[in-house]
């Protein structure tokens, strides 16, 4: 009998050890200087594994290639450490120990809270939150770019069209392409505001289940891998977002734009017209619709996010 999507796997044996081997794992606890506390593992991140203490988190790279990203995790802690940030993770040790772990692993401090059923009530403070590490000199971080999924079409139109250099050439190619002519220079004038922001520190990668709540207050802001130096409407791309986002508030979507640009823009003393904004992704949006045959009560339709600008 075949095993159907929705099963869970029974997991045997100590699920540490899918981590570290019963050798590892005590050299781990002596190392650490944690004896017999209680670990639980959690395995739901592509790039590494994490073992929870009562106040800290292990992260571990899953393989040679997850090290990168654990690099530039740590980058963004040391980064972040003197504004105070609360709602980001501190980083407490890093340790290189072949009799543990192949691979570097390290400690960070490990904040209250759970993952939000709907985060849209949220947004108000995240986006104060972001403003704040937006607004710090960015650091140097070579070799940092993009997710692999970034490399798609329309993901490429958004970064050609918020490059002051090939703002114009995207506007119109996009225009041409969804059969809006007569939007090409309201367009164009949007996106050439947008694009002059100057490049800062981005997370990359926000969406709910890197986000932490007690009782409607944020509290933890997590998994920065994906960290870089980019434009900062990165950080308001809601495609990395849960299907329930799309399902269940795709129609709020201006508002949540709103809501979140008017926030952040106050903390940063930025214009505070979302319009710019929700131009960028809309445009984004109809041309990936264009492109893929993707539900349309989850991704919307082209009229959908054209009538919305």
């Amino acid at each position: 009998m075949s095993k159907r999507p929705e099963d869970k796997a029974v997991v045997r044996g100590d699920p540490l050890c899918a981590v570290l081997i019963p050798p590892r794992l005590i050299r781990f606890r002596e190392l650490v200087e944690i004896g017999d506390e209680q670990l639980d593992i959690d395995v739901t991140g592509w790039n590494k594994f994490v073992l929870l203490g009562a106040d800290r988190a292990y992260l571990f790279p899953r393989e040679a290639a997850g090290v990168e990203w654990f690099e530039r995790e740590l980058a963004v802690y040391r980064t972040l450490e003197p504004i105070g940030l609360t709602v980001v993770p501190r980083l407490l040790g890093e340790w290189r120990d072949e009799a543990v772990y192949p691979y570097p692993f390290a400690a960070v401090s490990r904040l209250s809270g759970t993952h939000p059923a709907d985060a849209v009530d949220l947004f108000d403070q995240l986006f104060r939150s972001v403003a704040h590490w937006h607004d710090i000199e960015p650091p140097a971080m070579p070799g940092c770019r993009p997710p692999a999924h970034h490399d798609r079409r329309d993901i490429r139109w958004l970064r050609r069209a918020l490059d002051p250099g090939t703002t114009r050439e995207a506007v119109a190619e996009a225009a041409e392409r969804l059969g809006c002519a007569t939007r090409v220079e309201r367009w164009s004038e949007l996106m050439e505001a947008a694009a002059q922001y100057p490049h800062v520190l981005v997370h990359g990668d926000i969406h709910e289940d890197q986000l932490l709540v007690v009782d409607g207050r944020l509290t933890g802001i997590l998994d920065w891998e994906t960290a870089r130096i980019d434009h900062p409407f990165w950080d308001f791309d809601l495609s990395e977002w849960g299907t329930g986002l799309w399902r269940h508030h795709r129609l709020e979507f201006s508002h949540l734009w709103s809501v979140a640009w008017r926030s952040y823009a106050n903390e940063r003393g930025l214009d505070r017209d979302p319009s710019p904004l929700e131009t960028a992704f809309r445009i984004r949006h109809a041309l990936f619709v264009l492109d893929t045959d993707r539900d349309p009560l989850i991704a919307g339709t082209i009229d959908e996010h054209l009538a919305a600008i």
